[in-house]
């Protein structure tokens, strides 16, 4: 269940969750996962949305790796019962840390325990740490857990080596940091039917919210919002040079021995594989033998 977002100040009382993990989120990485298993009872997240460098220092932002729908998706197979998404604004940005603490213990009346990454800071000027919250919480009637990074190799697992990885086409090395595979999330709309035409019917995907890897053709699953179900697909990201581009990428996806028709579904990519760079054919002839290479080997590659 996805509550808000809404400003702190307006959020309703939530009684009954006894357990509340506190963060971004971005990526329900495994360190996010380490935060919230740690704690028991009714469990529930709050993030913050959007992300806090994007008001703060908008050019420091980064790309999104979730989007919220998928942070719920996410985070309730860890066991949470709803996720609260904390508006981010000016007004939060000055909250003092006491004042925050005090909204917390008003939303959570039943609140027993806290759990945080040990690095993660709040209030005016970052002012509130992992030691601050728990001198604040011990008031409030709860305490607070402050869990350490979770280390892959040696390194802390974080979202930006999850960027890294993404964009350098390492996507089993993000998978590993995620504990899944990284999923790109879309809705389908109409394109211009040249998919069609050439025998490879397309899906296009826009609102697209996160971070995307670098042009080229993947072999990839796809599968429909609500539906558990996965196909084989190829995808295309890129400015399709063959054809007259607009200068902006578009990402397309063939699904493999489907069918059915997917116009407004929210379709999920996920168990990306790199294939080859966007190319400019001479001809359809061409660019159809190419596009049934690519269905072959994704073929092969996804067993």
């Amino acid at each position: 269940m996805l509550i808000g977002p809404v400003p702190l100040t307006q959020l309703a009382p939530h009684p009954d969750v006894t357990g509340l993990a506190i963060g971004v989120f971005d990526g329900v990485h495994l360190g996010h996962q380490a935060v919230v298993r740690s704690l028991t009872g009714n469990v529930a997240a709050l993030t913050f949305e959007p992300h806090p460098l994007a008001v703060i220092a908008p050019d420091r932002a980064p790309l999104r790796l979730t989007t919220l729908q998928q942070k719920v998706a996410y985070l309730r197979t860890q066991g949470t019962v709803a996720l609260v998404a904390v508006k981010f604004d000016a007004a939060l940005r000055e909250l003092s840390a006491p004042a925050f603490v005090a909204e917390i213990a008003r939303i959570f009346p039943d609140l027993r325990e806290v759990a945080i990454g040990e690095n993660w800071s709040f209030g005016r000027n970052r002012e509130g740490n992992a030691t601050r919250l728990a001198e604040l919480a011990r008031d409030r009637g709860f305490s607070v857990k402050a869990i350490p990074p979770v280390l892959l190799d040696g390194s802390p697992v974080s979202s930006t080596r999850i960027r890294e990885a993404i964009q350098q086409r390492r996507f089993e090395d993000a998978a590993r940091l995620l504990g899944r595979s990284y999923a790109v999330v879309g809705h389908v709309i109409h394109g211009d039917a040249r998919g069609r035409q050439l025998g490879f019917p397309t899906a296009n995907l826009a609102d697209i919210e996160q971070m995307l890897p670098p042009r080229g053709v993947y072999a990839a699953r796809a599968r429909v919002a609500g539906n558990l179900t996965k196909y084989r697909a190829v995808m295309n990201l890129g400015q399709r040079p063959t054809f007259t581009s607009n200068g902006i990428d578009s990402l397309e996806v063939h699904l493999l021995d489907f069918q059915a028709d997917l116009y407004e579904q929210k379709l999920w990519v996920s168990d990306l594989v790199w294939l080859r760079d966007e190319m400019t054919f001479p001809d359809l002839d061409a660019l159809k033998a190419q596009i049934a290479e690519d269905a072959a080997r994704a073929r092969a590659i996804l067993v």
